[in-house]
Formats: structure tokens, C-alpha cells, sequence
């Protein structure tokens, strides 16, 4: 499936956003937007979203270090959660629900959004970035 760059904000080139909702068991996120980034190892969420929207007790989930949103050392905690792309409707599923390990982060901040990373998206879709036409093509693997 193709999609197109899209411009999150007035003075910012567009970049490769995708509308997303992650699932745990009965509890399902509200639509989030997520930058698709190669540099990132795991997809990464806001911790607010595994607690408040995902209910996930993350207590004794495998803890990630990483660096990169802060220019400092973050710790996020590891969990499997759904994960699927909508379409440009915003209602349809592109593909079926995957099964996704997504870090969550309690300083976790990135004004475009979540990223969606190496493991659990990379691992699962095959991405082609085309920037001069600002289209990106996804299919699953």
C-alpha cells in the first residue's frame, strides 16, 4: 500500500506519518500519529498510553536503555501490544493486526507524535521511502 508524506506541522517538511492504534486484549488506543523511523530500534510510546489507555501493568516488563528523544539516557519498559495501520479513512484496517514489542517511556517526547521503529515495524512490514515524489510503500512480510 502507498502513502503519502504527510505535514504535521507548518514548517516542517512532510514526512512518512502513519495513522496507527495499538490493542491490548479489550483495551485499544485512540488513533495516534507515528513518524516511520529506521533510526529507531522499537516503536516508542508515551507511558501514559500503556497505563491510561492500554491498561498494561508494566512493573516487571523487560526495561529498554536508549538515547535519542532527549540527547540523554531514557529507560523504557518492553511489551507485546497489537498493532494496526489505518487507512486513509481513518476507520479501515490497511492489514491485519500485528503483534508488536513496543517500549514505553515515562519522558518519552516527540512533538510529531510516536515512532515506529526497527523491531515490530521494520521486522514486520517492508518499507520503500520514495522522498522526491513524497510517497513511502508498505507491505507485509
Amino acid at each position: 500500500m502507498i502513502f503519502r508524506y504527510t505535514k504535521a506541522f507548518p514548517n516542517t517538511p512532510p514526512r512518512p506519518y502513519l495513522d496507527i492504534i495499538l490493542r491490548n486484549g479489550f483495551q485499544t488506543t485512540d488513533k495516534l500519529m507515528a513518524l516511520v523511523d529506521s533510526g529507531a530500534d522499537y516503536p516508542i510510546f508515551p507511558m501514559e498510553i500503556a497505563v491510561d489507555q492500554l491498561r498494561l501493568d508494566l512493573r516487571s516488563a523487560p526495561v529498554w536503555l536508549f538515547s535519542g528523544t532527549t540527547g540523554k539516557a531514557q529507560i523504557a519498559r518492553l511489551a507485546d501490544v497489537g498493532l494496526t495501520i489505518l487507512g486513509e479513512d481513518n476507520i479501515s484496517h490497511v492489514f491485519g493486526e500485528v503483534s508488536s514489542t513496543c517500549a514505553f517511556c515515562e519522558d518519552f517526547t516527540f512533538s510529531g507524535g510516536c515512532l515506529l521503529g526497527q523491531e515490530g515495524f521494520f521486522s514486520r512490514f517492508r518499507t520503500t521511502f520514495d522522498q522526491p515524489k513524497n510517497v513511502f510503500e508498505i507491505v507485509a512480510v
